[in-house]
């Protein structure tokens, strides 16, 4: 499982191309990379699908997803 930042350079894509090909702000990108935001479903959704991975292999989403989990148990 690797970091969003991970999966973004290992692209060689910027912060703004990946924002531009996800439908998302620049800035929606930084803060997740930095952990000051936790992504909706629907931003996870978008930012993995133009990265062409699920979103639990992304670490950030994947705990995100987990902790969604325990709080609809």
């Amino acid at each position: 499982m690797k970091s969003l930042r991970e999966w973004r350079t290992g692209r060689l894509w910027s912060v703004r191309e990946l924002a531009a090909a996800a439908g998302v702000t620049h800035k929606t990108v930084i803060d997740l990379e930095y952990g000051r935001r936790r992504a909706h479903y629907a931003t996870m959704r978008r930012i993995t699908e133009a990265l062409g991975v699920e979103p639990g292999e992304v670490v950030e989403f994947a705990a995100a997803l987990e902790e969604r989990g325990k709080d609809a148990a």
